[in-house]
């Protein structure tokens, strides 16, 4: 094996092991925010306006209007 071979093979591991390490500080993170929303007995109006909201269904975007060329 090339030494370019071993660094690519070591950078494969070193990602894969980041990705389990993002993965279980999210899930630790996110079992502690659903203990406290539990403890202190949060609803989702409690939250109005400090999350940030996903795009509401069914608003079009608006269309772009391609000017006519009139005829001289």
């Amino acid at each position: 094996m090339s030494r370019i071979d071993e660094i690519l093979a070591k950078q494969k591991e070193l990602a894969d092991e980041l990705e389990m390490a993002k993965q279980e500080e999210r899930d630790a993170v996110l079992k502690d925010i659903k203990e406290k929303i539990k403890l202190f007995s949060f609803k989702t109006t409690d939250f109005k306006g400090v999350l940030a909201t996903r795009k509401k269904r069914g608003t079009a975007t608006p269309k772009k209007t391609v000017a006519k060329r009139t005829a001289k």
